[in-house]
């Protein structure tokens, strides 16, 4: 079996005037429904079981034009980040990865690992972990990914080959300087009113039981 090498890349991007539309392109996104319920359900189970519990944390939504701009960046094969003049109010998270992996989840997992480095409110202890507060902001409430096949790409001066990238954008962006992901406290207890008090698996959500893609 081929080994798998994996490695990640977190930023927060500003958007010139425009948007995201920029970014749209003429395909549809590089993944399939079922790989995209999958990375939906990923983070949303992520943002339900933080510690300590979250008392705001929002219920997170595929969003398509995220995903349209996710997949016109990693058409490019490119392991940097969409360029800040062409982004606002967006984070980005990537991920890399040689080798074969036996689903899209495990391109995200690395994220999820991070929060052994978070200590709820400070800032990452040591090690990275800015994808992970990405995934946990309360406030980001879309996310679309795209992925894409690379025969070669360039990762730090290093030709992998036959690379998967994945490509995830966010909405509104989290690692704000000086705040916390989430407050803390009974989960759904400090919900927006727009969502008129309705919770589901310690989210604040509009719906009793969000629909799938």
């Amino acid at each position: 079996m081929t080994a798998c090498v994996q490695l990640v890349l977190a930023a927060t991007l500003w958007m010139m005037p425009g948007g995201i539309s920029a970014y749209r392109s003429r395909r549809k996104p590089a993944i399939s429904p079922r790989e995209m319920n999958a990375l939906l359900d990923y983070h949303n189970r992520v943002r339900s079981q933080v510690f300590p519990p979250a008392a705001n944390m929002e219920y997170m939504l595929w969003d398509e034009e995220l995903a349209k701009s996710a997949d016109s960046w990693a058409s490019r094969c490119v392991w940097d980040h969409s360029p800040t003049q062409a982004m606002k109010y967006v984070g980005q998270n990537l991920s890399v990865t040689s080798g074969r992996y036996q689903s899209i989840t495990d391109l995200v997992r690395s994220w999820n690992d991070e929060r052994h480095h978070f200590s709820y409110p400070n800032r990452c202890s040591g090690s990275v972990c800015s994808h992970y507060t990405q995934m946990v902001w309360a406030s980001t409430t879309r996310v679309g990914c795209a992925v894409r096949k690379c025969s070669n790409m360039d990762v730090f001066g290093s030709t992998w080959r036959e690379a998967t990238l994945l490509v995830c954008n966010y909405l509104i962006k989290g690692n704000w300087v000086g705040e916390a992901p989430y407050k803390t406290g009974r989960p759904c207890s400090v919900c927006p009113p727009s969502y008129g008090g309705s919770c589901w698996r310690n989210q604040c959500t509009l719906n009793k039981k969000p629909r799938r893609l």
